[in-house]
């Protein structure tokens, strides 16, 4: 494998990296110093410019979503009773989060959402340190489940996130 498709593929790896690379805002040499990849750090640079010139700009666009709180969610079983289907606000894998008197919050999103929306404000919630217990999203709704005393906060963040989506 060559030299520059190596270090393509090392940034594949590093989706951060990749981001950063499509917004220009890379020092080269640190990233290459970064990389697992054989090869001195000048030509590990010059590749990962040659990289950056390929790749379409990052830009971002708004997506348009109504964002509501929904207080008390639990886990179901453990947190709270079983509830009704309408109590449901995230289930993966037959676990369900349930909206029923718990010790969470859940911020639900419905509108011009998909997953590129749910990484957009899992990750803007990290930034800020909030914990997401739980998140899925499903044709038009986004949910995301959060300590219940983080809920207006992360709601301002989910928002925020909403209107700057990457593509």
């Amino acid at each position: 494998m060559s030299l520059a498709a190596e270090t393509r593929d090392a940034v594949r790896e590093r989706p951060y990296l990749l981001s950063a690379l499509r917004a220009g805002v890379v020092n080269y040499t640190a990233a290459a110093e970064s990389l697992d990849v054989e090869g001195d750090t000048d030509s590990v640079a010059t590749a990962l410019r040659r990289f950056a010139d390929d790749l379409p700009d990052l830009t971002t666009e708004y997506r348009d979503a109504t964002v509501r709180m929904r207080s008390g969610v639990g886990l179901a079983g453990e947190d709270v009773e079983a509830a009704d289907a309408d109590d449901r606000v995230v289930t993966v894998g037959g676990v369900e989060m349930v909206a029923a008197d718990g010790p969470m919050t859940a911020l639900v999103a419905k509108g011009d959402v998909d997953a590129r929306a749910l990484s957009a404000a899992v990750d803007r919630l990290a930034a800020e340190d909030v914990v997401v217990d739980a998140a899925g999203v499903a044709d038009d709704e986004l949910a995301i489940v959060v300590p219940r005393r983080e809920g207006a906060n992360a709601l301002r963040i989910v928002e925020g996130a909403l209107h700057e989506v990457a593509r």
